[in-house]
């Protein structure tokens, strides 16, 4: 139960650790104020302790307890005010047979700092407790805070999956037809339509659940082959953008699926958010790497966050997908933004 309760996706993580912080800093804030107002205070009380005692010693000077000394009267000092200095605090009181003499009544130095050390402990302590009590209410109420954010990103998942139950009927209806099509007739029209249908087919691969994680059915596959027919598909709907390719010939274990899944959605998006006229792709028996000119990209790792973009196109699923399947797969994958242009790189292990 305890487990359902704290934030499991990076969105929770980053609400929750906002909220806490908002609420944690914020009582503890005013926790500082008041507990520093509530230690004056004390002080406050303990010097009025000590002075009431000083004075009443100096009525009948019996007892141990204070120093006394004989001092010259200074202008500005008055009687029986409590006054701190090298020895401690002590009061002035007059000689009835001298004006220019007055006792000086002292509480000593290490006395009265041994008082204020306990005053100390005792506000630090209660300061402490009273953290660790701001601390759970804290959690508690970011825990909380949580629930709409749930309650949105479940409304999301359950939308994704009427949209993609929606999709099916008429996506198959136009694979049928678009096949008799082609058959009878082929066209570069014909053509156009199979593509752009490829692309709505991916884009319900991508909104379908695959987050939640599936058995891999693993097998010797031509990796080269897989990133020709991609960009093969890509270079017929942008021909406006030059490809520049180097790829040596690899064989990879891998999920049939979920290589063109991967294949295909880094292509697409070096495609889809170019900036420039190019896109380059490195092939080597030991890593894949996609580059294409683009915007400004502030933080490159969060572009494998689902729903996560830094601009008005695309859904931010199609590297969180790239994200989950190699990780599957035991592959490592990084992005990074240099000089204008955007770079993923697949490591395969």
């Amino acid at each position: 139960m305890i487990r359902d309760l704290l934030p499991r996706t990076s969105y929770e993580r980053e609400s929750f650790l906002k909220s806490f912080l908002l609420f944690f800093l914020t009582i503890e804030s005013l926790l500082v104020v008041v507990i520093y107002l509530l230690y004056q205070n004390e002080v406050s009380g303990l010097k009025t302790k000590i002075f009431l005692q000083l004075k009443n010693f100096s009525y009948t000077f019996k007892g141990e307890d204070f120093r006394i000394d004989l001092v010259p009267a200074e202008k500005g000092k008055n009687t029986y005010e409590l006054y701190e200095g090298k020895e401690g605090l002590y009061i002035l009181v007059p000689v009835p047979v001298s004006e220019k003499d007055l006792i000086k009544v002292i509480y000593p130095r290490d006395r009265y700092l041994q008082d204020l050390r306990k005053v100390k402990v005792r506000y630090i302590l209660i300061f402490m407790a009273s953290s660790l009590f701001a601390l759970l209410i804290s959690v508690t109420f970011s825990l909380y805070s949580l629930n709409p954010l749930r309650r949105a990103l479940k409304m999301i998942e359950e939308v994704t999956k009427d949209i993609i139950h929606d999709l099916n009927t008429p996506l198959m209806t136009l694979m049928v037809n678009l096949k008799i099509l082609k058959e009878k007739i082929d066209t570069p029209e014909l053509e156009r339509a199979s593509l752009a249908l490829k692309q709505i087919q991916n884009l319900r691969e991508n909104l379908s659940p695959l987050m939640e994680k599936r058995d891999l059915t693993l097998e010797e596959l031509d990796l080269k082959e897989v990133v020709e027919s991609e960009l093969e598909d890509m270079g017929s709907i942008y021909p406006d953008i030059e490809v520049k390719e180097t790829l040596t010939s690899v064989r990879v274990r891998a999920d049939r699926n979920a290589l063109h899944r991967v294949i295909g959605n880094l292509i697409s998006n070096a495609f889809k958010h170019n900036t420039g006229k190019w896109v380059k792709v490195t092939l080597t028996d030991r890593d894949i790497i996609v580059e294409n000119p683009s915007r400004e990209v502030k933080d490159p790792q969060k572009v494998f966050e689902r729903y996560y973009k830094e601009s008005q196109r695309g859904m931010g699923l199609g590297l969180s997908i790239v994200k989950k399947i190699c990780s599957e797969m035991g592959w490592d994958v990084k992005a990074e933004y240099e000089e204008g242009v955007f770079r993923i790189k697949v490591t395969f292990k």
